[in-house]
C-alpha cells in the first residue's frame, strides 16, 4: 500500500468532512436567524418601552397632584386675614314634622320644622399671625345663593364655642349650626360667609341644597299637625 497515495485521500475526507460541518452549521444558522432577530426585537421593545416607562414616572415624581372632590369650599384650606379656615364637613338635615316634634323640648332639632333644614358644619380656625387672634361664631353667616346670583343670609343657631381668643400657631375645631328653608329654587346653593374684622368677607361654596322629599307631602303633614 502506497501511503503517499493515503495520505492525500485522508486529507481530503477531512477537509470534505469540515466543509459538511460548515454547511449543516450554515443551515442552523438560516432556520435559527428568525427566532434570533424576532427574540432581539421583543427585547429592543421590553428596553424601549421601559426606559419611556422610567421618564414618565420621573416626570410624575416631580409634579404634585392634588385631587379635591366636591365643592371647592369644602376640605381646602382657605387664606384668611388671620390664618386659614377650612371646611371639614357639611350635613344637611331635614326638619321633623309637628308629631315628631311632640315632646321635644331641647335641642336644634326642636328648631327645626318639616318645612326647615338644619345645615351643621364642622370648621377648622388656625391662627397664622404671630399674636393672639379674636374670634366669634357670629362672624359666620350661611347664605343660599341662588342661579340669578340672588342671596339670602342666616345666622347660626348653635356653636360649639363660644366667641374668645386664639393663639398664635394655634387651630380651633368648632361646629356651627343654621337653620334654612328646607325648599328652595333648583340651583340654589350653600355658601358660608366669614365676615372678617380685618380684610374682605370670605365666600365658601359648599354645594347644592338637597331637601329630599316632596313639598306636597310635607305640607300635609303639617297641615295634620295644625289640625291637631
Amino acid at each position: 500500500m502506497d501511503p503517499f497515495s493515503t495520505a492525500p485521500e485522508r486529507h481530503n475526507q477531512g477537509r470534505i468532512a469540515g466543509g459538511n460541518a460548515l454547511a449543516v452549521q450554515a443551515d442552523a444558522n438560516t432556520h435559527m436567524r428568525p427566532a434570533a432577530m424576532l427574540f432581539l426585537g421583543c427585547v429592543l421593545a421590553l428596553a424601549i418601552g421601559g426606559g419611556l416607562l422610567g421618564m414618565r414616572l420621573l416626570q410624575t415624581s416631580g409634579q404634585s397632584t392634588t385631587v379635591h372632590l366636591g365643592p371647592p369650599g369644602l376640605g381646602t384650606p382657605t387664606k384668611t386675614s388671620f390664618g386659614q379656615i377650612e371646611v371639614e364637613s357639611v350635613e344637611q338635615i331635614r326638619g321633623l314634622t309637628p308629631k315628631a316634634l311632640a315632646g321635644m323640648t331641647h335641642g336644634i332639632q326642636s328648631l327645626v320644622k318639616a318645612d326647615q333644614m338644619q345645615v351643621q358644619m364642622v370648621i377648622d380656625l388656625h391662627n397664622g399671625r404671630p399674636r393672639t387672634v379674636a374670634y366669634d361664631p357670629a362672624q359666620f353667616v350661611l347664605r343660599l345663593v341662588r342661579r340669578n346670583r340672588k342671596t339670602t343670609s342666616y345666622d347660626t343657631v348653635n356653636t360649639s364655642v363660644r366667641a374668645g381668643q386664639l393663639e398664635s400657631g394655634s387651630s380651633m375645631e368648632t361646629t356651627l349650626g343654621f337653620v334654612i328653608p328646607r325648599f328652595n329654587p333648583k340651583g340654589t346653593r350653600l355658601s358660608l360667609q366669614l365676615r372678617q374684622r380685618v380684610g374682605p368677607r370670605i365666600n365658601l361654596d359648599l354645594g347644592p341644597v338637597r331637601p329630599g322629599g316632596s313639598r306636597a307631602d310635607v305640607q300635609a303633614a303639617l297641615d295634620a299637625g295644625h289640625h291637631h
